[in-house]
């Protein structure tokens, strides 16, 4: 059996109401463990040739590496955005427990 790691998966979008819709969503069919909800962030980004600063939610996941590429593909279908930042990053060291839970709960 191939052991999963942990990672968070971000992202961010223009709406707290729309951040809460994926956390949640996320959570229910059991893509990831756990979401937060932060904001609202400033933003600047070049989009189309033109400099952008926009107020933005962000969403931060946590599953396990075995499921990213699933709750990856969740947020961009549900995401807003033409082009959203959908960023993986792993989880260098967590709580043994929190790892067995996080397990547990995305299991499907």
């Amino acid at each position: 059996m191939i052991e999963s790691v942990m990672v968070q998966v971000t992202t961010a979008v223009g709406s707290r109401e729309k951040a809460e819709e994926i956390a949640r969503s996320a959570v229910e069919n059991k893509l990831a463990a756990c979401a937060q909800v932060s904001g609202p962030v400033t933003s600047f980004f070049t989009w189309k040739g033109e400099n952008c600063k926009e107020g933005e939610w962000l969403c931060v996941m946590k599953t396990l590496s075995s499921r990213s590429r699933e709750l990856m593909e969740f947020v961009k279908r549900n995401h807003p955005y033409e082009t959203p930042e959908i960023i993986v990053s792993p989880v260098i060291e967590a709580l043994q427990e929190y790892l067995d839970w996080m397990t547990e709960v995305t299991s499907v």
